[in-house]
């Protein structure tokens, strides 16, 4: 059993705090080392002090994270002692949790009305539920100092009816990672832009003798990030929101997607045994990829990560062919703009019952230099400010795709319940199967939506 710190205690003490909030800046451009060898956390901007923070009066702040394995835990203990030291009457209490027990203690204190101020979320259906709950809290008036630093698509990702309840540190966006050497062998110059290149590509690669697509279909999230890829392509924005209000799927964006689903499954794209493959395999998506296996694979920015392992090399090493990044190519008459990305995020959302330096402190840890340490040891960066810490071309390539998308699609086994999630992804799997139609697939996910 975890042990949840009770707040029963840290209240009497925070009903003495003040409620005012200034509006807060970013800090200092200038970055700094500790000597351990991680980023000094970046000072808090003189500006962006909080009345109550000045006033000396005591304030907690209770923050569940997930970050349980260093450089993350480090970064993020280095963070919060930065800024108490700063705010000397702030005291923050950490929770550290992986992220499977997390999710259970979260529901469980969820129930019983004990709310952390801080907490991991990644938006979508699970935010919507905690607003419909009332547990957390619309921060969006404190926030708007500093939230127009972030990624808009990200920043998106944590707000409900328009309102924000939590902040991105950390955003993620799928695309193709492909082979460059595969490419040049079939005479390939160039990434395709639009579907109907990619469609050409892939003949131009088997005539060549060359396996287009590896896919962990077996595993069905994989695959799903191409049905929902679609789906936001033909839909965008509009059409993608509409279908999260209904609950409803029979549309024709989805439908759509089905079919072109079909259109590539019927043309053998794959690699062998893909229906069976999983993620992370030495025969699967990222071992076939990582062999050579096959010249392009839709997936989120840790692949090259993936790849080297199953290459058994080193974060530090280099594959033994080029690797390279591009986008999910725009689809003749779709409504879907070429800049929508498809991803997800980390972020915290804040209680109901948070002090506003719980809110200020989201400010802190996403300034720029704060987000360039996250950016050097942990992940891609938020803050648009800190796009000078990424220095790997097909992640820069990544991250500017983030940056210019005003609109991003939540994994859809994440932006809607287990269930509605679960069935997107079996009923994705029976189409790459051949198993179902475009039709039946989008009644299926409906009739557990509920539309």
């Amino acid at each position: 059993m975890l042990s949840i710190r009770t707040r029963r205690g840290r209240r009497a003490v925070a009903g003495l705090m003040a409620m005012a909030m200034v509006a807060a800046a970013c800090g200092s451009d200038d970055g700094g080392g500790a000597s351990d060898g991680t980023d000094a956390p970046a000072a808090s901007d003189a500006a962006a002090e909080t009345t109550a923070a000045a006033s000396g009066e005591a304030v907690e702040i209770d923050w569940w994270h997930i970050q349980n394995n260093d450089p993350g835990k480090a970064d993020w203990q280095a963070m919060a002692d930065a800024y108490t030291a700063e705010h000397p009457n702030v005291k923050i209490n950490i929770t550290v949790m992986e992220n499977e027990a997390f999710k259970a203690a979260i529901q469980t204190n969820i129930q019983s009305g004990d709310i952390p101020d801080l907490f991991q979320s990644w938006g979508g259906g699970g935010l919507r539920d905690q607003v419909a709950a009332g547990v957390v809290r619309d921060i969006s008036s404190e926030a708007a100092p500093f939230i127009g630093d972030l990624g808009e698509g990200a920043v998106k990702l944590y707000q409900v009816d328009g309102k924000q309840y939590g902040v991105p540190f950390n955003a993620g966006m799928v695309g193709f990672w492909y082979n460059k050497d595969l490419f040049a062998q079939a005479g390939i110059d160039a990434p395709p832009a639009t579907w109907d290149e990619l469609i050409a590509d892939i003949g131009t690669l088997k005539d060549a003798g060359i396996t287009p697509i590896a896919v962990g279909a077996g595993d069905k999230w994989p695959a799903h990030f191409w049905y929902s890829y679609l789906m936001v392509r033909l839909g965008g924005a509009d059409a993608m929101n509409q279908i999260a209000a209904d609950n409803n799927f029979s549309v024709p964006n989805v439908i759509e997607a089905g079919e072109k689903i079909a259109d590539l499954v019927a043309l053998e794209p794959f690699q062998e045994g893909f229906l069976g493959a999983g993620w992370d395999a030495p025969d699967g998506e990222s071992g076939t990829m990582a062999s050579g296996g096959a010249a392009m694979d839709l997936m989120g920015q840790w692949a090259p990560g993936a790849f080297k392992n199953q290459a058994g090399l080193t974060p530090e090493q280099d594959l033994p062919f080029e690797l390279g990044w591009f986008p999910f190519p725009s689809v003749d008459g779709g409504s879907g703009q070429p800049s929508d990305a498809f991803g997800g995020a980390d972020g915290f959302a804040v209680g109901k019952d948070a002090p506003p330096e719980a809110v200020d402190f989201l400010r802190f840890i996403t300034n720029p230099d704060n987000q360039r340490t996250w950016a050097k040891n942990s992940g891609l960066p938020v803050n648009k400010a800190a796009k000078d810490a990424v220095t790997d071309p097909n992640m820069v390539a990544v991250l500017d795709g983030l940056n210019n998308a005003s609109f991003m699609q939540l994994y859809l086994d994440q932006y809607f319940t287990a269930e509605v999630g679960g069935t997107v992804n079996d009923q994705t799997a029976l189409l790459f199967a051949g198993a179902t139609t475009p039709e039946d697939a989008a009644a299926a996910i409906t009739a557990v939506a509920g539309g």
